[in-house]
């Protein structure tokens, strides 16, 4: 994935309210080498991105402030850790970007498992 040399985007766009404006958001935002990368790759392979392009939609989509329509539109869901939900974003793209069906509440239901199943709670975190 190309990494711009500037901190700042190179192209901006407003913060998505809901995963199809995510994908909206990400078709503009990235390079289009990245989007055949991503689509040329397998679902295993997202989690590469998360510490690049998963960190940056983390961080400016307000999933850790929680100060966001998209951060609501996650909560409401049932999701509360920003990892989760950009995570959610990322698999759920390349499903997309691959016109396979996006099994969002499957996605969404394994994570809460993993937090009911964990000995942390939101409120710890």
């Amino acid at each position: 994935m190309k990494r711009p040399k500037s901190k700042k985007p190179v192209k901006s766009v407003k913060t998505p309210k809901n995963l199809e404006q995510c994908f909206e958001a990400l078709n503009i935002l990235l390079f289009p080498e990245d989007v055949q990368e991503i689509k040329n790759g397998t679902e295993k392979d997202m989690c590469k991105y998360h510490f690049f392009l998963g960190m940056w939609i983390r961080n400016n989509w307000g999933l850790w402030k929680k100060n966001s329509k998209l951060y609501d539109y996650f909560k409401g869901m049932g999701l509360w850790h920003a990892d989760d939900m950009s995570s959610v974003i990322l698999d759920s793209y390349y499903r997309n970007l691959n016109n396979l069906p996006l099994g969002l509440d499957k996605q969404i239901e394994a994570y809460k498992k993993y937090w009911k199943e964990y000995p942390h709670t939101e409120e710890k975190f």
